[in-house]
This record gives structure tokens, C-alpha cells and sequence, in this order.
């Protein structure tokens, strides 16, 4: 069980007790009131990908900047306030959001890695194993049909 709500950028783990809504950007406040630090996430052209995942209550959002690509992943303690904070961020985006397996950082991480080297991707939506295909290289589920893994970019044969 959580202790705490969090925010992770790049794998730098904050605390935050609530989320606030403020134009097109997200605002991170911790117990004492006060925004914490990084805690203002611009939510605007910059998000390549919105991607959740249910069971582990948890919104990740791959960043394409310029100078940088980054992955912002929010996890909240309470099912509650992920099921209401996640609405919020969909109706306040207008984004689309994928749904994802519990791998959904790592899918998010790929994503960011393949964005630094200039190659978009087809974000796709978690679906039931039986309909994927098994990549011979590193074992990723990925869309029947796929000719490339969505995760290490080897062919599926």
C-alpha cells in the first residue's frame, strides 16, 4: 500500500497530497499547502502520449520537447482520487488517453527513447494476450499484425 500520492519525472519520485487544475496545467501540492518542487506540469502540445493504467492507478505522460523528452508518470494512494483526478485530466485535456497493462512505464520509457532518436510511434491501446504476438527478442506483447516490437524495435517474425 502507498504511503503517499506521487509524481515521478524520470524516475524522481515526489510526494503530492492533492492535484489542482489551472489553464492547461497541472499543479502538484504537497501536505503543507505549498506547490511542490517540478510540481506544475504543462499539459499542452508537448504531451506526445497520455497512457493509464487502472490497476495500478497510475496516468504516465510521455513529454517531446525539444530539448528534452521526458516521462511524467502520476500514481495516486486512494482509487477514489485516481478515478476522479483521472477524469478531471481527460475532460480538462481533451487528450486522448490509452489505457495500459501494469508495464506501462516501461512502455512509456521505450516510447521516450525511440522519440530522442527522432522515430514517432503508434501509440496502441492494452488488449487481452490472445491477441498479441510475443517478441522473439525481448518478450513484449505487442499488436497481432505488428512488424516491429513497440518495445526494443526488433523484427516479428
Amino acid at each position: 500500500m502507498l504511503k503517499s500520492n506521487y509524481l515521478i519525472i524520470n524516475r524522481t519520485a515526489r510526494a503530492f497530497d492533492t492535484m489542482k487544475l489551472a489553464g492547461k496545467a497541472a499543479v502538484f501540492i504537497g501536505e503543507n499547502g505549498k506547490v511542490i518542487d517540478f510540481g506544475v506540469l504543462a499539459l499542452d502540445s508537448s504531451v506526445y502520449a497520455a497512457l493509464f493504467c487502472d490497476e495500478a492507478r497510475n496516468v504516465t505522460f510521455v513529454i517531446n520537447k525539444t530539448e528534452s523528452k521526458s516521462v511524467v508518470t502520476l500514481i495516486w494512494r486512494e482509487e477514489e482520487d485516481y478515478r476522479r483526478d483521472l477524469e478531471r485530466l481527460k475532460s480538462m485535456t481533451g487528450m486522448r488517453f490509452s489505457p495500459q497493462n501494469t508495464r506501462i512505464n516501461r512502455y512509456a520509457e521505450a516510447v521516450a527513447e525511440k522519440l530522442k532518436d527522432g522515430v514517432k510511434l503508434r501509440i496502441t491501446d492494452a488488449t487481452d494476450v490472445s491477441d498479441m504476438v510475443k517478441c522473439p527478442e525481448c518478450g513484449m506483447f505487442n499488436p497481432a499484425g505488428s512488424i516491429y516490437c513497440m518495445d526494443c524495435g526488433a523484427e516479428i517474425c
